[in-house]
């Protein structure tokens, strides 16, 4: 493990090649703030370390500290920046988040709303023969489009003051840094969960706004009332996607469900379902009684997907287009499908971490040392509802 003496001593050989170092050793995850005390950098890294820190505290000082200022933080800003940089990183990385596995980054420039061109494998294009000779036709080409929402901002300034630094509140430091963080990761997970159970953001196809599930609003029918107990409810949910068609071509979609996503009281009978469903073929009310079991009918594999925030988010939509989520309903829910192809995130910038500069403003006017700004901005939105159903387990 990296010692704060070692530091000082490498970064005073070699700036640049202890930076690197750092970097590295943090992406490794060889060291970790929670490894240093915040006032023992301090006092290690900064030249004559011990008296900064001790002038810092107002308690000590007699006069006016002119020369602050001009004392050499950089190795102090920087090592202790990484590290504060990577705690902040690796809070982000929460276990049990599932939005990223709805959703497929779609990077894009238009921060307002932005309309999508439609694509659509029409295969009536290709339907007369071409003669020796001739052209080519032109394929491809559609006017049909899709709206997605404008792009939101989010985020937030963690500081860092000089009096943490000379309290040694390092424990504090890497609580904040961590529920900062992981507060923003949440704040996406709960906006991408709102959009993917129908609550917001819903389907806009040729300027005409449709709500993501429904029976009848869209000219086809991807909600269902099936409770989910066994392998044939699975069965009778993905039949839905049979008549499912290309709103452009009238050609059927041509896809099987890959994910399958339940409230989190589901999730024992999904795994039970997807892991253990099969037939038993035999008579072991007759001796000798031989039972044979049979393989798992579910003809495709299925990732399960849950966590205690999709039913917030579905107790909170209660009422919300047309959803009946109202106490123990909300945990009966269950989706069916596609969520990658049907729901995209649409990207500006991705959660990133910044660090202000040092000696700045701040530094002076609030006795804030240390800046850091987390933050993120993009939207959910919604580009294929066919792709998906959802019951709401009531039948």
């Amino acid at each position: 493990m990296l010692r704060v003496k070692e530091l000082r001593k490498m970064w005073d050989e070699d700036a640049q090649g202890t930076a690197d170092h750092v970097t590295e050793s943090v992406k490794k995850k060889e060291v970790s703030l929670e490894d240093f005390s915040i006032r023992e950098l301090a006092e290690e890294l900064i030249p004559d370390g011990r008296e900064y820190v001790r002038m810092m505290d107002p308690a000590n000082r007699a006069g006016v500290l002119e020369a602050a200022h001009a004392v050499d933080t950089a190795a102090f800003s920087h090592i202790t920046g990484q590290l504060i940089f990577s705690t902040m990183m690796k809070s982000l990385e929460l276990q049990n988040l599932i939005g990223d596995r709805l959703v497929t980054v779609m990077p894009s420039q238009f921060q307002d709303e932005e309309r999508v061109p439609g694509i659509s494998p029409n295969s009536d294009e290709y339907e007369d023969e071409i003669a020796e000779g001739d052209d080519y036709p032109i394929v491809g080409l559609s006017e049909n489009f899709i709206r997605l929402p404008r792009a939101e901002k989010r985020g937030g300034i963690l500081p860092i003051t000089r009096e943490a630094v000379i309290a040694d509140r390092t424990g504090q430091l890497v609580e904040t840094a961590r529920k900062v963080s992981q507060g923003l990761a949440i704040r996406r997970e709960k906006s991408i969960l709102d959009t993917f159970i129908g609550a917001v953001n819903p389907y806009e196809y040729k300027s005409e706004t449709r709500i993501t599930y429904h029976d009848t609003a869209m000219g086809f029918d991807n909600i269902a009332t099936d409770t989910l107990q066994n392998h044939t409810d699975i069965e009778n949910v993905s039949q839905m996607f049979l008549r499912m068609r290309d709103p452009s071509t009238g050609e059927p979609l041509g896809h099987r469900p890959t994910t399958i996503v339940v409230a989190p009281q589901l999730e024992w009978t999904a795994r039970r379902i997807i892991q253990t469903a099969g037939l038993n073929v035999g008579d072991i009310t007759a001796a000798p009684g031989i039972q044979t079991a049979g393989q798992n009918l579910i003809p495709w594999p299925l990732e399960i997907l849950s966590n205690d925030w999709l039913w917030n988010r579905l107790l909170a939509a209660d009422g919300v287009s047309g959803l009946d989520t109202d106490g123990a309903k909300a945990a009966a829910f269950w989706f069916l499908g596609r969520p990658r192809e049907a729901f995209v995130w649409k990207e500006i910038w991705s959660t990133q971490v910044e660090e202000a500069g040092v000696n700045n403003e701040a530094q002076f006017t609030q006795d804030i040392w240390f800046r850091f700004k987390i933050g993120y901005k993009g939207v959910p939105g919604v580009v294929e509802p066919r792709l998906m159903v959802r019951s709401d387990g009531t039948v």
